[in-house]
């Protein structure tokens, strides 16, 4: 029954994997997730051989090539990255390198003879390197999970400050992935103080340890090819695509005295209420300056220290306002959601909670109550 379960979250991470290596869109990131999904599958197998009594029937199957555990933390790292980038690091390859030894040590050792490979075990692997690996695998999964949680939380920064779509790209589920991801570390760990400092533990006492790393495969897996074809703006990227040349070229910026941001910021709210550019779901920083023939610094300052807004919330200010006057009517709450900007209803909701402190639904009660 154990090893069915196993093979089960094993099964639906390299369907996973083969569903991201198909997907058109992305595809950089989506490779990356897809063989961070495989790597945790070959880390499962064994154990999943294990408890069907693979090993007993076929022992020269011991050191099968199936660790590769140092390349989980870079890959995901590379993924978060991707996302948010939309390039990959400079010599991105060297963040591999110790898995790649990792996975060739092993395959050195799955050609030896099976005595060998049991003696090898008893005076070398088990005292020496085995502990060792640990070691590095420990500190390489907090490490790359720190980079991934920093990347995130910048992405979600920039986004605040760049684009009109906050809301639809806030990546709860990879949130959440990296939040539970980071307790599987420390359930890693508590495991291996206890198999290092109390008493050996055997294929049975680590199957929790399995089963929670099942869970988290089946669970990237689902969500990793739900979200791989939405496109996320490049936190990088300063001026859209299509921006002339000539507009490329910001101009020099002007003593600070000189400007007076609070007029650049009421001059900014009253074109985009003017043509109603609050209404378009993806608008960017970068093409709003584009629009209105400055800067993004400029323009970011002129809402930060004159509106005393950032770029996201300026927007959601007016599509909020607007979906006010709406909910007075009877029209539905989705179309209103998406006729004042919004990818969702779900974002739609979060951001009028926010704002007007409750539901559209509930707003919309109230108002025809003192109607």
């Amino acid at each position: 029954m154990w090893s069915t379960i196993l093979l089960l979250g094993s099964a639906h991470g390299v369907l996973g994997a083969s569903l991201l290596l198909l997907a058109p869109v992305n595809r950089i990131a989506n490779r990356c997730l897809a063989a961070l999904l495989l790597v945790v599958v070959a880390l499962i197998t064994p154990y999943t051989l294990g408890y069907a009594g693979a090993y007993d029937a076929y022992p020269g199957l011991t050191y099968a090539p199936l660790f590769w555990e140092l390349a989980i933390g870079p890959l995901l790292w590379l993924y978060v990255r991707q996302l948010a980038r939309q390039h990959l690091p400079p010599r991105w390859a060297l963040h591999l390198l110790p898995a790649l030894l990792q996975g060739g040590y092993y395959t050195w050792l799955f050609t030896w003879p099976l005595q060998r490979k049991w003696a090898w075990n008893a005076a070398v692997q088990v005292p020496w390197i085995a502990p060792l690996q640990d070691a590095l695998v420990l500190a390489s999964l907090a490490f790359y999970l720190l980079l991934a949680w920093r990347e995130y939380l910048a992405y979600q920064r920039w986004l605040e400050h760049h684009s009109g779509a906050r809301e639809e790209l806030r990546l709860p589920w990879l949130r959440g992935f990296l939040l539970a991801a980071a307790l599987l570390v420390l359930l890693r760990l508590g495991f291996t103080a206890s198999d290092r400092l109390w008493h050996r533990l055997s294929y049975v006492d680590e199957f929790p340890r399995y089963l929670a790393t099942a869970a988290l495969i089946y669970y990237l897996g689902l969500e990793g090819w739900r979200h791989a074809r939405v496109h996320y703006p490049a936190r990088d990227a300063v001026l859209p695509r299509d921006a002339p040349a000539d507009q490329a070229r910001e101009p020099a910026p002007a003593p600070v005295q000189d400007k007076d941001w609070h007029a650049l910021g009421q001059q900014v709210a009253a074109q985009v209420t003017a043509h109603c550019w609050w209404r378009e779901p993806d608008l960017s920083l970068p093409e709003l300056a584009r629009r209105m023939g400055t800067n993004s610094n400029y323009l970011s300052r002129a809402l930060n220290e004159g509106l005393g807004q950032t770029f996201s919330t300026f927007l959601n200010t007016l599509r909020i306002a607007e979906a006010q006057r709406l909910l007075g009517g009877d029209q539905d709450i989705l179309d209103i959601a998406l006729a004042v900007g919004f990818g969702s209803k779900a974002s739609f909701n979060r951001v009028f909670r926010a704002c007007a402190g409750c539901t559209p639904s509930d707003y919309r009660r109230t108002q025809r109550r003192i109607a």
